[in-house]
């Protein structure tokens, strides 16, 4: 049972004048937590990807993707043909209408990234995964020891390798 004495302290907890106080104290106590989790500081994405490029390549960007060749390689933009004399040929776009190339020195391993387009392999497979590489998804097409295709919808290419050395490039592929 209550006394006289503490009822008069109960009535006023309930009074409109100390809900006000109780609700100003809960804003100056909450109001720091929210700074805190809307901003203040940024730090770096924990999906950050580290990509491993040998020393000695150079990166090369096409629209959103970007992967790596050896600086010994040819970089040719919107040509099917990899005439070169050199190791490798990195093809960034093809034109619309192919040409007709010459069958002469071609390198021995050529990648050439394109557009993707509606027929590309692994986009209209139902139910095929994709395989990981450097974060990105990546649909394994049809290939050989020497040959690879790869989808990258979203990242909207499709690459293309053959040679020696295509498998060493196509995985240095990730996010520009």
């Amino acid at each position: 049972m209550l006394r006289s004495s503490e009822r008069p302290r109960i009535e006023e907890w309930g009074s409109p004048r100390c809900r006000r106080a109780l609700r100003g104290l809960l804003a100056f106590a909450v109001l720091p937590l929210l700074v805190a989790a809307c901003g203040g500081s940024t730090t770096a994405s924990s999906t950050t990807t580290t990509v491993s490029i040998p020393s000695g390549w150079k990166t090369y960007t096409y629209g959103k993707m970007a992967i790596a060749v050896p600086s010994t390689w040819a970089v040719k933009h919107d040509t099917n043909c990899p005439n070169a004399h050199v190791p490798g040929a990195l093809l960034l776009g093809v034109p619309p209408v192919l040409m007709q190339c010459v069958a002469y020195q071609y390198p021995a391993t050529v990648v050439t990234v394109s557009q993707i387009t509606a027929g590309t392999p692994g986009v209209s497979s139902p139910g095929q995964k994709p395989v990981m590489v450097n974060g990105v998804p990546v649909y394994v097409g049809f290939g050989s020891p020497s040959s690879l295709e790869w989808a990258v919808p979203s990242l909207g290419v499709e690459i293309r390798g053959s040679g020696p050395d295509a498998n060493r490039v196509l995985h240095t592929l990730h996010k520009a």
